[in-house]
């Protein structure tokens, strides 16, 4: 399963049934904290070396930098299909990126020399001069491979009808149906030039020479198990971005500039450190052991050296949320859900975030967007209609809704009209970002009457997750580095999860239905009358192949009305984010001059430009 297509598919479920961990673009591209440095990102595979270096951090006059990211690098691979220990964050600093979404919703891309849109064809010009580390060009064709092969394992679903190799600059990319430009380039957001053809053209041979889905399926699987470790990396010289691995061990990887690469004369650092992350990460920053924040935001000044300071903040794109899984009996009923977020506290579980370092805000009013982009998408007046549950714990309220929905406290627990007691399983990572709020949340239900089994998972979390054995399961919020409804509206468990509308079951895999009827009226908590028929899994599939910016948002409006009245999930905060850095050493962009870094994790989006230097 690749980060640029439709996730909810059949060589996903191909996936999830083999047992593959998603820990996807979205959830890997930052982590445990915005304050100490570092970005969590889901990484694991093989490989030896050994470290060297300088330490980081005030030495003056430096070459090396360093900085925390990724996990370490004896445990991941690079095959990007085999999501088991592949190296979603730590990979992206060794790969060129095609496009970047930035926060005022422009995408464009430093790596092509052109995009062209005609109808439904999208031409994409790559440039020359670009090689591998092994000295090999990078072409056309290794996009090409890796688009083709996303889409020919289950070209039914895809949202391209075709992939044309022009030549070895050119690719033509025809979409199914007619799409706005903005959604036609925002294909190419979170997609990298990172599967060399000599490795990955037999399985596209294959795919093309299949007969038929169960030919198809059998090609996947096989993919699904191929590994790239990272000493066939590093030996092969796989990589094309700016910094070239030379060593590498489980405390840390050492990188050297591959002077061959277009950006090699921009920067005068030659060499960079990379920590991976840890429960030590907030240590290497307040002892002046970093250089730099590939994304992050420092909260108190006082606990860092003078030297570090922050570089520029972002109004990021993530949010964090709390699926609801509506096959358990009680969260079937939307009144209790109601009841549910009613009762917990959101500005107390975010300040349990911001306690774990992270820079975050509750979310005011539950549209499963980011509040940055409503006035674009929304507009102001739509949102002061929607339903305003409580940000703050009203119990009262909370208990009105458990009455309307036949409840009643017996001992001091919510027990239905049954007799059945509430008791819900909380699934959660074990990162204390994420436990420390679950518990919160956990301990407020626990004080409103409703009993809580509280699991928090390590590194097979993804895996848990998608068996959907639990009532509430937390997970990030948001599916792709894009400022766009889309992002949040994806239909996998980073967006809304509901399920394949092609399913023969009424419902998903959470419990919620594929029809439903909300209200004619904005905001209202009933349906009166007939109502309005919608099928949000549906919606959510037809919105990225909007035809015009009005539709986006017709679409996008009827999907935050349901998510608003239905509650899938209640979003707890938003996110902020941005870097710093040690600049008694190093110069930094700070996004007010010629290099535009309002883009997910500006600190690594400037060091793999070169656009951070020594002083």
């Amino acid at each position: 399963m690749s980060n640029d297509e439709n996730r909810w598919n059949r060589r996903a479920l191909l996936g999830a049934g083999a047992g593959i961990v998603s820990a996807g673009l979205a959830g890997c591209m930052g982590g445990d904290g915005s304050g100490g440095g570092g970005q969590s990102g889901g990484e694991t595979g093989s490989g030896t070396g050994s470290g060297g270096g300088s330490s980081g951090g005030g030495n003056g006059s430096e070459e090396r930098l360093d900085f925390v990211g990724g996990r370490q690098p004896t445990q991941i691979q690079f095959n990007k299909w085999n999501l088991a220990n592949f190296g979603h964050s730590f990979s992206t600093y060794f790969w060129t990126p095609v496009a970047t979404a930035y926060s005022d919703g422009t995408i464009a891309s430093d790596f092509l020399e052109d995009i062209t849109i005609d109808g439904k064809e999208m031409t994409l010009t790559f440039p020359t001069g670009w090689t591998y580390w092994n000295g090999r060009d990078v072409t056309a064709k290794d996009y090409y491979v890796g688009s083709e092969i996303d889409r020919l394992q289950d070209p039914e679903s895809s949202n391209y009808a075709s992939h044309e190799l022009v030549d070895e600059r050119t690719i033509k990319r025809t979409f199914k149906n007619a799409v706005t430009p903005s959604l036609m380039k925002a294909s190419l957001v979170g997609t990298a030039v990172n599967t060399p053809r000599w490795i990955f053209e037999e399985y596209l041979t294959r795919y093309e020479e299949a007969s038929g889905s169960d030919e198809r399926d059998a090609v996947t699987q096989e993919l699904l198990k191929m590994t790239i470790s990272t000493q066939q990396f590093v030996d092969e010289g796989l990589g094309n971005g700016l910094y070239e691995i030379t060593q590498f061990n489980s405390a840390e990887t050492i990188t050297q500039k591959y002077e061959d690469h277009p950006y090699a004369d921009r920067t005068d650092i030659e060499q960079t450190r990379i920590v991976p992350v840890g429960d030590n990460t907030d240590s290497l920053a307040t002892s002046d052991k970093l250089d730099m924040a590939l994304f992050g935001y420092i909260n108190e000044p006082q606990r860092y050296p003078d030297n570090i300071k922050n570089q520029f903040k972002l109004n990021w794109f993530r949010t964090q949320k709390f699926i609801l899984n509506w096959k358990n009996e009680h969260l079937a009923n939307r009144s209790v859900r109601r009841a549910l977020i009613s009762a917990i506290d959101l500005e107390a579980i975010t300040s349990a975030a911001v306690q774990a370092a992270y820079v975050a805000e509750p979310t005011q009013v539950q549209t499963g967007l980011r509040s940055s982009i409503h006035e674009e998408y929304l507009g102001q007046e739509f949102v002061d209609q929607l339903i305003k549950y409580p940000v703050n714990a009203d119990t009262e309220k909370a208990a009105q809704y458990m009455e309307e929905a036949g409840y009643s406290k017996q001992g001091g627990t919510w027990a239905s009209s049954e007799g059945n007691t509430v008791s819900l399983d909380i699934l959660t990572r074990d990162n204390i970002g994420q436990a420390q709020p679950s518990k919160f949340l956990s301990d407020q239900l626990n004080q409103f009457g409703i009993e809580t089994n509280l699991n928090a998972v390590g590194d097979s979390y993804y895996t848990k997750l998608q068996e959907w054995d639990f009532d509430l399961g937390w997970v990030w919020h948001v599916a792709k580095a894009l400022w766009h409804p889309t992002a949040y509206y994806s239909n996998d468990f980073y967006g809304v999860l509901v399920g394949d509308p092609a399913s023969s079951d009424d419902v998903g895999p959470t419990g919620v239905p594929f029809e439903t009827t909300i209200p004619s009226q904005v905001g209202a908590e009933t349906v009166s009358g007939s109502g309005q028929s919608i099928q949000p899994a549906q919606l959510m599939n037809d919105l990225p192949a909007s035809t015009s910016k009005e539709q986006v948002k017709e679409r996008t409006k009827t999907l935050v009305q349901w998510f608003n009245y239905d509650l899938p999930a209640i979003v707890y905060m938003q996110e902020n984010s941005g870097y710093w850095g040690d600049e008694a050493n190093f110069s930094f962009p700070d996004g007010s001059g010629e290099h535009k870094i309002d883009a997910n994790n500006p600190g690594q989006h400037a060091w793999m430009r070169g656009w951070v230097t020594q002083r």
